[in-house]
């Protein structure tokens, strides 16, 4: 059995991440997996970050879960789904937004594509320039 994570988009506001597996299994995927390059988490915040589930895509074989903090935030039963929250219902996932988030496939083979939206403590560089006067 393996199960495998990809990270398939990974900008300053947003990503996505597709986990696939061909048998009952757990996958993590964690703030540092959607990290973009230069952003910054302040030491000890991660509890503090702020990124919620906008999209979830899936063909599972058997009934699957998305749990954040041991909670289920989302289950989905076999077969294939779209189910874009923000577009069609303008809400988000953000139950535990703050928390990592592991799929949990049931048997057979399964893929399921989520996309994020990153909010607070995703910390951007300062790229501002300012004349000296102004620092």
């Amino acid at each position: 059995m393996a199960i495998t994570k990809y990270i398939l988009k990974n900008t300053r506001r947003q990503a996505a991440a597709k986990v696939v597996s061909d048998g009952i299994g757990n996958n993590t995927i964690t703030y540092t997996d959607i990290k973009y390059a230069d952003q910054t988490i302040p030491l000890n915040s991660a509890g503090n970050l702020f990124w919620t589930i906008s999209d979830i895509v899936y063909d599972v074989a058997s009934h699957a879960n998305i749990i954040r903090n041991g909670n289920v935030v989302f289950t989905m039963s076999s077969g294939q789904a779209s189910v874009n929250l923000s577009r069609d219902l303008g809400v988000v996932l953000d139950e535990q937004a703050h928390a990592n988030v592991t799929v949990h496939t049931g048997s057979g083979n399964s893929s399921v594509i989520l996309v994020f939206t990153k909010g607070a403590g995703f910390n951007d560089p300062d790229r501002q320039i300012l004349e000296d006067r102004d620092r």
